[in-house]
């Protein structure tokens, strides 16, 4: 009994587990049937994205346009498309006659890119060449030839890395990928061997340079792509992991910063460059692998939807990404400011398709801003298939509605940049220090951007030509806005850094709305001149005040600060006033203007106009001239046409060898001639403060005054800085405001004093603390590992003063030795109790008679300088408040 019993046990635990090993092998088989589907799944989605063909609409004349031309590349009736001059010998050498190079990389890209053009109108429904059977044959065969003789596993590199590990094998899956069920399976395993050769790692580059932001996640969606093609999992989990750390925030070097900065090529502003290729990437990859078993739903990816808003937002203007961010990229003939805007604009709207409800709402209410004012009336206008429905569709959903002007000023101080908009303009600055540099120089382009971060300033406006109509060919590189230079050149060095020893270089933003932004510079890291001194820029509502002072240089050089050099209309007779008078419209013409106290400049279109306000009556030298140069001036792949462009310049003179020479002007956007001499006579700002120690300026209108401590132990009106820092406050009604930053970065705590008593905090950021409110107010400010940002507290007026706030005042100020005359403090001491007791008394009438009395005391110590700026504007501040 019991060993039958036992049979039959053992008969039905076997049953089981076969049963179970039955069924686990079964999952495992609908698991990597699932996993094939997924494979097939996301390759057909971007078969999709490539061609548009779910989108395709025949009486859309701008995809059948877009298709027209293809097709024009590829063959026409002059016989000069690149399927016409393709050699389709079977004994060919080279497949075209232009690219025969066994030593120019470039060329292997370029080879491929006018194969991947054929494979597209191959696969593209509304084309005529679509699955045209002489054209698949020559499109296998041209794959087959570069295989054997350019692009293979056994080859090593030549020329350019970029073109073997980005270039070339992004084109490549593209092209496997529009021809995948015309392709032998063994052509496939060959090309994805080849992509496994030059890019084993998406990390690594092959000389084993670690790659970061934008060639990484180049590199990422080759690696993603190639797993997906050859269904190696392996290869999806490598691509899209190597990502993972690159949507992190840094805090020096390269990448992102909390502040929006984007640095690559460790030390290079490049949000419009490789800032845009990493924002493209990164809605590529959310494209490829949403909804998919490797989904990105976890990384740290979702951060680039903060960086649409924190990085690229504030430096696309009407479209236009600007130059200032673009580095080598502003010397491409063929990639200009709006063409580079509306590569990035495209990705912020591919982008958004992945994104949270909330901030998909937003993305597109920009987008749709941008494209609204584009430069072009057709935006869609030359795009792939798939980008014409996308920008179609939002432009005609009316749930969606534009952004509007954005107005905010963005201290970007992790890449030494600023930008200032208003409805009506957008101000950046370009600025270089011993962390960025002032330019970038390699593969032989940006032959002439010495001065490009040197100080340079951009002035945008309803003139959205100025900077992509050959700007840069055309101006007088030594000689650009913003600038103070002595026209010296250093030497051209491949990816060399042009650093400023000096480190006092950033700004602070106030509420986002006003800013200001300073520079501490010397030449000599950039092209080895002597030239030194410091800059500021004070950017308020409706107007930029540039001030300069503690100039130097001692190589017997001409030095200038160029206030202006602004692209003309083709005429070049745009109208130009000087101190109400009208000045010469002949191209050509130079002066140089005594006592100048204002002038203007008519745009070359409507609402385009430039004022300029001289706070001192300076002598401004003027030139409107005729300028000539070709692309391949600044770039050596451009074109060597000539080109002529007009322009008018304006500059203050400090001589050679000068010594602490200045400075001062201000620019006033969109301003009419009328009112530009209205605001000369009644402006609303003034300079407080312009030596090698403090820049300060007050804005009467908006109640903000805004310093820039060069030093320590400095004081401007009721402010006192204890550290070098860049401050703002504002007083608007009840309220004070102060917002501070630390510029060098290398500080770890800032001290303020405000002259101001009676205050309470209504808000502060958590590295700010008010150490005490009596007899003055105190202010310490946390500004280790802060990286130049801005910290702000908000106090409230509450408490009237007193005679005994006074006297606290007067007591503290003794302490602080801020009275050279010891009998000072005892004069006022008295003179306060005098008021005091009428005070008691009720003696209203009495009380303001010995105030004005006592105010009186102050100007007279402050006239024999027996009382310090600070104590005196401090008690000035509360007589009146009293």
């Amino acid at each position: 009994m019991n060993k039958v019993f036992s049979i039959s046990l053992a008969s039905i635990l076997c049953v089981f587990f076969t049963f179970t090993t039955l069924e686990a092998k079964a999952e495992e088989i609908q698991k990597e049937d699932s996993m094939l589907e997924a494979y097939d799944t996301i390759r057909l989605n971007w078969f999709n994205k490539l061609t548009g063909n779910p989108q395709f609409n025949p009486n859309d004349p701008d995809m059948v346009t877009y298709i027209d031309d293809l097709e024009q590349r590829l063959t026409n009736a002059d016989q000069t498309g690149h399927w016409d001059t393709m050699n389709k010998a079977e004994d060919r050498s080279y497949l075209w006659e232009h690219l025969q190079s066994t030593t120019d990389s470039s060329q292997i890209s370029t080879a491929y890119g006018m194969i991947r053009d054929m494979a597209r109108a191959y696969s593209m429904e509304g084309s005529d060449l679509y699955q045209n059977e002489q054209l698949k044959e020559d499109i296998i065969g041209a794959l087959e030839w570069m295989y054997e003789n350019r692009y293979n596993e056994r080859k090593s590199e030549y020329g350019n890395w970029w073109d073997w590990e980005i270039g070339t094998p992004q084109i490549l899956n593209n092209i496997v990928v529009l021809m995948y069920d015309d392709l032998p399976q063994a052509h496939i395993d060959q090309y994805m061997k080849t992509i496994d050769r030059f890019v084993p790692d998406p990390k690594k580059r092959l000389n084993n340079v670690t790659e970061t932001g934008a060639n990484l996640l180049d590199k990422a969606l080759v690696v993603t792509l190639r797993g997906i093609i050859g269904k190696n999992e392996a290869k999806v989990i490598q691509g899209s992991d190597s990502i993972e750390n690159e949507f992190l925030y840094v805090d020096k070097g390269e990448g992102v910063y909390k502040d929006g900065s984007l640095v690559q090529h460790t030390n290079i502003a490049y949000t419009g460059s490789y800032g845009a290729v990493w924002m493209n990437r990164a809605a590529d990859m959310l494209y490829l692998l949403n909804d998919t078993p490797w989904d990105l739903t976890d990384s740290t990816i979702h951060h680039i939807y903060d960086w649409v808003s924190d990085s690229f937002e504030p430096l696309i203007y009407q479209g236009a990404m600007m130059d200032m961010v673009r580095g080598r990229a502003i010397s491409r003939e063929k990639e200009r400011d709006y063409q580079s805007g509306r590569g990035t604009v495209l990705s912020i709207l591919r982008l958004s398709a992945s994104a949270p409800a909330e901030k998909q709402q937003l993305m597109r209410e920009m987008v749709k801003e941008w494209l609204e004012n584009s430069l072009h009336d057709n935006v869609a206008q030359g795009l792939p298939i798939y980008e014409i429905d996308l920008v179609k569709s939002l432009m005609d959903d009316s749930s969606i509605q534009p952004r509007g002007a954005l107005v905010k000023n963005q201290m970007f101080a992790g890449m030494a940049r600023a930008v200032h908009l208003r409805p009506q303009f957008g101000f950046g600055v370009s600025m270089f220090s011993d962390r960025i540099s002032a330019f970038e120089y390699g593969n032989g382009e940006n032959k002439k951007g010495w001065y490009t971060g040197a100080g340079m300033t951009f002035l945008y406006n309803n003139d959205l030509t100025q900077y992509n109509n050959d700007y840069w060919p055309t101006i007088d590189s030594e000689r650009l806005p913003g600038t103070t230079t002595d026209h010296s050149k250093g030497t051209l060095g491949d990816w060399k850094s042009y650093m400023n020893p000096r480190n006092w270089v950033g700004g602070a933003s106030l509420e986002q709305l006003y800013g200001a932004a300073g520079m501490d510079f010397s030449l000599s890291g950039l092209t080895g001149s002597t030239l030194q001194g410091k800059k500021s820029w004070f950017m308020f509502d409706d107007e930029i005040i540039a001030v300069g002072s503690d100039i130097h240089s001692s190589d017997n050089r001409q030095v200038e600060t160029i206030i202006e050099n602004r692209q003309l209309k083709d005429s070049g007779d745009n109208r130009f006033v000087m101190n109400g008078e009208e000045k010469s419209k002949q191209l050509g013409w130079s002066e140089k203007v005594d006592n100048t106290k204002w002038a203007h400049l008519e745009g070359n279109v409507a609402n385009a106009n430039i004022g300029y306000y001289f706070p001192e009556t300076s002598e401004v030298s003027v030139l409107r001239e005729a300028r000539t140069g070709s692309w391949n001036d600044i770039n050596d792949g451009g074109s060597k046409k000539s080109i002529t462009r007009n322009y008018l310049s304006l500059s203050i003179d400090h001589g050679a060898n000068p010594k602490n020479a200045s400075y001062a002007y201000v620019l006033l956007p969109n301003k009419s001639v009328q009112e530009t001499e209205q605001y000369s006579q009644n402006p609303d700002v003034k300079i407080l403060r312009q030596t090698a120690n403090v820049h300060a300026v007050r804005e009467d209108h908006l109640g903000i005054t805004a310093a820039n401590f060069w030093t320590e132990g400095e004081t401007v009106d009721f402010i006192r800085s204890h550290q070098p820092a860049s401050v703002l406050v504002r007083e608007e009604g009840d309220e004070l405001t102060l917002s501070v930053s630390d510029p060098t970065h290398e500080r770890d705590k800032i001290v303020i004093d405000l002259g101001k008593i009676g205050l309470s905090v209504m808000s502060q950021d958590d590295t700010v603390t008010v150490t005490h409110m009596s007899p003055y107010t105190k202010v310490e400010v946390d500004v280790s590992k802060s990286i130049g940002r801005t910290h702000s507290v908000k106090f409230k007026y509450q408490q009237d003063i007193k005679v005994k706030d006074m006297k606290n005042l007067v007591e503290q100020f003794e302490k602080e030795a801020e009275f050279t005359n010891v009998d000072v403090p005892h004069a006022l001491h008295l003179h306060l109790t005098a008021i005091g007791q009428f005070e008691e008394k009720g003696a209203a009438a009495k009380v303001v008679k010995h105030l004005e009395g006592f105010q009186l005391l102050l100007d007279h110590y402050k006239e024999d300088e027996s009382i310090s700026n600070y104590a005196y504007n401090t008690l000035k501040a509360a007589a009146n408040s009293y």
